[in-house]
């Protein structure tokens, strides 16, 4: 799980450093692999703007441009395609040093005079795209340091999980356990239901209730794809490894690293008929959003309209039915599915998604409602759009349950080697999301949130008592153990003793087989 610390700090902030920060997640057991910065080293990039664009005379490629940098306009000479008057741009100015220690000086372009560069993406190092210079929205204020307006002090954490705690597959996983680890309240953004202002329902069929109990689809009308995802968001994402794609696609990988949920979007008029959530047929065929087609299996879980498959479930949507600029009305879909049906999926068509490393190791069966208001709103302010009702369905007897565990205090003393007070192991459970939800004589009786599908048993409280208190925190004691020996009466003879008799005497012994044919014997 790959993500920026200034959005883990938008949740939680505790009073430490980005390194404390790092140790005490990896001494919680949520190792850092390592950490990097989220753009190269630069300075004297500010925020410019393209006041003119004129032809170069003795250069077809080349144009001169007027670009101001809040207080006066200078000539730039730029080569780029995508150079228009009106664009806000990184500017860099004569003086300024680019990654990779490029300074920018005075110079003469054919002929022409240019004092300073436009920059593009990958010139910043923020990413390897150099297709054009990098756009910034209307708004940006001209003059800003560029380190300023993108809050580029910041670092890109990659935590390296073990495949049970797919709870922290998320920003708001890590937070509940920064926030846990620091006694802190943790700020999460507040999720209210959209309303619906029209009355047409995806239809929904699960053939296949045990691999996905839980399906929602919603449908949103009207939506303008053509608009641009907004670059505190595209941040966010480039940050967490995932690139900007469109603003529907960006929308819900946005809502998967926030909460933890993979969902989809379906173009609504690609649907035929409905969605049916089932097994594949045999033979069917499926070309992936990659451009990938792949055979499926009968042992695959997918979802389908009344025609033909649409997406591998929890791992890719189909090319046919993916949204693009010219797509009016979407099918948001949310769903849980359950791991063992997802194991091993992926792999088998030589792929890995975000979505299949989440619904591989767990996520959250409550979860699907939430993700998808969330995602409504977003959208609805990026890309407009007409929301329906959400269609749910259920088939309760399969989706998990909730599980109740029982911690004995003598137990937690035992194995952890030290009385902790009753009242610290309450508030260590409660603060993970684990509700107290009987006080027994010898202990608690402790309900498991349906986002921890690791908690099974009392050794996993356990567990969680110990790190969150600090395994530094723990007496060190070394185990101790004792070897009782055997009464044994002298005057009694061992068989060994005898065997070794007859063989120093000239006789030999012979061991055969046990299950032998007597006939044989």
């Amino acid at each position: 799980m790959k993500f920026s610390e200034q959005w883990l700090r938008e949740w939680v902030n505790p009073s430490i450093d980005s390194q404390a920060l790092m140790d005490q997640i990896t001494m919680a057991g949520l190792e850092v692999d390592g950490f990097e910065p989220v753009a190269g080293e630069f300075t004297g990039i500010i925020v410019g703007e393209v006041l003119s664009v004129e032809a170069h005379p003795d250069a077809d490629k080349l144009r001169v441009c007027q670009v101001s940098n809040g207080e006066e306009t200078v000539q730039v000479v730029c080569g780029a395609p995508n150079v228009r008057e009106g664009l806000k741009v990184p500017f860099a100015e004569v003086g300024a040093v680019l990654p990779g220690n490029f300074k920018i000086k005075k110079a003469k372009l054919r002929g022409q005079p240019s004092q300073g560069m436009l920059c593009s993406e990958s010139e910043l190092a923020l990413s390897e795209s150099h297709d054009g210079l990098m756009e910034l929205p209307d708004d940006a204020p001209v003059g800003q340091s560029m380190v300023d307006y993108l809050k580029l002090n910041d670092i890109a954490i990659d935590v390296d999980l073990t495949p049970n705690r797919s709870d922290c597959l998320s920003i708001k996983g890590l937070a509940r356990e920064v926030g846990v680890l620091n006694s802190m309240v943790v700020e999460a953004p507040e999720i209210e239901p959209v309303e619906a202002v029209h009355s047409e329902v995806p239809a929904i069929r699960i053939e296949a209730p045990e691999a996905c109990p839980r399906y929602l689809g919603r449908v949103l009308r009207n939506v303008n794809l053509k608009a641009e995802t907004p670059l505190w968001m595209q941040e966010k994402l480039r940050r967490s490894g995932i690139r900007s794609i469109d603003a529907a696609v960006d929308v819900t990988n946005y809502v998967m690293l926030e909460l933890g949920q993979p969902l989809h979007a379906f173009d609504r008029e690609e649907i035929s008929g409905g969605i049916v959530v089932r097994m594949a047929k045999a033979g069917e065929k499926l070309v992936l959003l990659d451009g990938q087609e792949v055979e499926l299996t009968a042992e695959t879980l997918v979802i389908a309209d009344h025609d033909k498959p649409i997406a591998i479930a929890g791992v890719m949507g189909g090319e046919h039915s993916g949204v693009n600029d010219k797509t009016q009305d979407l099918v948001l879909e949310s769903a849980y599915f359950e791991p063992i049906a997802m194991a091993g999926k992926a792999r088998h068509y030589g792929l890995h998604t975000d979505a299949s490393h989440r619904f591989e190791r767990g996520v959250d069966y409550e979860l699907a409602r939430e993700a998808m208001e969330r995602a409504t709103r977003l959208l609805m302010d990026i890309v407009g759009g007409e929301p329906g009702e959400i269609v749910e369905v259920v088939s309760w007897e399969d989706l998990p349950s909730a599980k109740t565990v029982d911690l004995r205090e003598k137990r937690l003393a035992d194995v952890l080697g030290l009385a902790i007070d009753r009242t610290t192991v309450e508030e260590i459970l409660s603060r993970l999301g684990l509700r107290v939800e009987k006080l027994l004589k010898d202990g608690w009786r402790i309900s498991v949130p349906s986002f921890r599908p690791d908690i099974s048993i009392e050794e996993d409280l356990i567990e969680e008592v110990g790190r969150i208190y600090g395994y530094n925190n723990l007496p060190v004691t070394e185990p101790t153990g004792s070897l009782g020996l055997s009464v044994r009466e002298e005057a009694t003879r061992p068989l060994s003793a005898v065997r070794n008799f007859f063989v120093a005497h000239g006789y030999q012994e012979a061991i055969t087989y046990s299950f032998v044919d007597p006939k044989v014997q």
